[in-house]
């Protein structure tokens, strides 16, 4: 292998091990989000509100500028985009208020072996989710053969 190819693999390594251990974390944030608007202990969201409306507006127009540099169809493009985005603003929404509620309470959150059940159904979801963004489009074909 020569040492250009050996730096591209470990450039995949570092992206790819970045990429999983940020939305592992972010999704278990979520988890947490969950837990802390069940039990409620979520506060004064309303203020943070219109910060997590911004993030999903941004996640809106990257979604069609990514889509759109892929050349996918316009039907596809708007359809994506606002599943990726409604996704997106649950996830950052859920996960922040997890975050404010484990640095407010943390003994409820690490003292129990519910985190680990968290981190587990994140690790799966976060490889569930790398899979559908590598095969979306085998779901979206026009041609019937290819859908579920």
């Amino acid at each position: 292998m020569s040492a250009k190819s050996s730096s591209r693999l470990n450039n995949f390594f570092v992206r790819i091990g970045l990429l999983i251990g940020v939305s592992t974390l972010f999704l278990t944030a979520s988890f947490i989000g969950i837990v802390a608007f069940l039990a409620g202990e979520v506060t004064n969201v309303s203020a943070r509100l219109p910060w997590y409306i911004v993030a999903g507006a941004l996640s809106f127009v990257a979604s069609i500028v990514l889509l759109e540099a892929q050349d996918s169809n316009g039907r596809t493009i708007i359809v994506t985009a606002i599943v990726v985005t409604s996704v997106f603003f649950v996830v950052v929404l859920l996960g922040i208020e997890g975050f404010l509620f484990a640095q407010a309470k943390p003994e409820l959150v690490f003292n129990s072996q519910l985190i680990l059940y968290f981190l587990a159904a994140s690790l799966v979801g976060v490889g569930v989710g790398y899979w559908g963004l590598k095969h979306w489009r085998e779901f979206t074909a026009q041609g019937g053969q290819n859908r579920l």
